[in-house]
Formats: structure tokens, C-alpha cells, sequence
């Protein structure tokens, strides 16, 4: 009898772990507690994408003002993911956190409000070496003119942050020309 008792015991354990394991692998709510790294990802494939793709306005080459990095956001498809996660943030280049590589995930957007506002996920601590963990989420929109990504209503920076929410992201290709652009031709009357 008690090795009856054990033997379902042990095989409810074994039922209950795998179950957790499925749920590691399905980002409903919130994206991978870990980051991705993508293999052979360049700043010239990126823009090759950008090129020949029909992109959204949040898509293209951006520059994080805090740090000087710059990050390609693409829109992503894959099937462990939830709808609400429609692109993502690769590190392209950085003479600040040369450790971590090109290719690297550091975040994702999930849908906001309307199409101008979205939720950030950035992952903002890092373990030795590459990895990155622990994604926070944070409000953001674009500015008027499309080139801009500023956060709004998010806490202040702590010491082991990798980013601050306080900063926002300056868009370095395709530029964006709008109604509200800045970069509109002035016509004299």
C-alpha cells in the first residue's frame, strides 16, 4: 500500500514539473524572465528589413539617449508568444556594454491604447557576462513627428539598472516624415 501511495505521489510530481516546464515556454503576459541572443544579426541585415518590408512607425534603427546605444525594433512573429507582444529590441551596437552582444534581445513592445502608445519591456539587470533577466514593463508613446519614443509616468533609475526609464529613444533610420515633422519644407506666403 505505501508503495502505491509513493509511486502516485511521485508521478503527480512528475506531471506537475513538466507542466511548469510547458508553461516556461508560452509567454502570455509577460515576455521570457531570460533574454534571447540571435545568431549572425547585423545592423546590415536589420536594414535590409527595413528596407524592403512594409514597417510600422515603431520599426527602424533607434538610439537609446541615456547610454548611446543603438537597437534595431522589428516586428516579430513566434509562437510561444502572445499576440500582445508585437516587436522586439536587438542591441546593434554599444561602446557601453561591449560584453553583451550584437543580436542580443533586450526588450519587447506589447500592444497600448491606440497605435502611437505601447507598453516597453526592457530587461534591466544583468547577471556576469551576457545575460540579461528580469524584463520590467513601462508606458511609452512616439513623439508627434514619428521620431521619437518617450516614457512616461515610470519610476526613477536605481544604481543596478541597465536603463533608465527617465530616457527615451531618438529614431537614426528610416527617419520618419510626417505632418507634425519638424523637418517640414516652410513655405513663405
Amino acid at each position: 500500500m505505501r508503495f502505491k501511495i509513493l509511486m502516485l505521489l511521485s508521478a503527480g510530481i512528475l506531471c506537475c514539473s513538466s507542466s511548469f516546464t510547458d508553461e516556461e515556454n508560452r509567454y502570455d503576459d509577460k515576455p521570457p524572465y531570460r533574454s534571447f541572443i540571435l545568431e549572425n544579426y547585423t545592423e546590415e541585415s536589420a536594414r535590409n528589413y527595413f528596407d524592403q518590408a512594409a514597417i510600422d512607425n515603431w520599426e527602424g534603427i533607434w538610439l537609446m539617449t541615456e547610454n548611446g546605444e543603438r537597437v534595431a525594433i522589428e516586428r516579430f512573429k513566434d509562437v510561444r508568444f502572445s499576440e500582445i507582444f508585437t516587436h522586439r529590441i536587438v542591441k546593434l551596437e554599444s561602446s557601453v556594454r561591449s560584453e553583451i552582444p550584437v543580436g542580443t534581445v533586450l526588450g519587447y513592445l506589447s500592444l497600448g491604447v491606440n497605435s502611437n502608445t505601447c507598453f516597453i519591456w526592457l530587461y534591466k539587470h544583468k547577471l556576469t557576462g551576457a545575460i540579461l533577466y528580469k524584463p520590467q514593463r513601462f508606458s511609452a508613446r512616439l513623439t508627434p513627428d514619428l521620431n521619437g519614443i518617450l516614457f512616461s509616468g515610470n519610476k526613477s533609475k536605481s544604481l543596478e539598472d541597465l536603463f533608465d526609464p527617465r530616457s527615451g529613444f531618438v529614431k537614426l533610420y528610416p527617419k520618419t516624415f510626417s505632418e507634425d515633422s519638424e523637418n517640414r519644407e516652410i513655405l513663405y506666403l
